[in-house]
């Protein structure tokens, strides 16, 4: 049974324990999760190598990991004048981003769902033995279609009121 954490050294391994698993259900590596958890708690941009010290990895693999939360817009790159090294820290609409990134995810999965619904709707030829499996899968179908719908409309606008809510914050 996991306790709560009772220190923010304690909520920082929790946070980071789970965007390790998180990120890594979206097909990342679990490091990236590790990686924008520290980000996330740091009050300064870090260093590749501030990371790999305090993560316990190599310095290329984080620099391999961190390009994959740059693309995605969840942190940024600064270089300093003082030294040749980049920083990164998370960016500063990194919840805007994520909201508009589950939309698009969201628009993926019902743009998926709604061609096979229609590949499903122009099958003619069943057979006797698949047609039990063929029933079920047109019917489940049917429904996430109509989920999936269901969730689209709720989403519309969704960003742009969580910028007036941000702003209010």
């Amino acid at each position: 049974m996991n306790s709560k954490p009772q220190s923010f050294a304690e909520l920082k391994q929790a946070a980071s324990n789970h965007l390790s698993l998180s990120f890594e259900t979206d097909g990342f590596s679990p490091l990236v999760g590790r990686i924008f958890a520290l980000l996330l708690f740091a009050a300064e941009p870090l260093s590749l190598q501030e990371m790999a010290d305090e993560l316990g990895v190599t310095k290329a693999a984080v620099s391999v990991q961190v390009r994959a939360l740059e693309k995605h817009c969840m942190c940024q790159k600064i270089p300093t004048g003082n030294d040749r090294k980049d920083y990164y820290y998370i960016a500063e609409d990194f919840s805007t981003i994520t909201l508009r990134t589950m939309r698009h995810k969201v628009e993926s999965i019902t743009k998926q769902v709604d061609e096979s619904l229609s590949i499903l709707s122009q099958i003619d030829n069943v057979t006797e033995e698949e047609q039990a499996s063929f029933q079920v899968t047109k019917r489940r179908f049917i429904e996430s279609a109509a989920m999936y719908r269901l969730v689209m409309s709720r989403l519309e606008g969704i960003e742009e009121e969580w910028v007036r809510i941000r702003e209010q914050l």
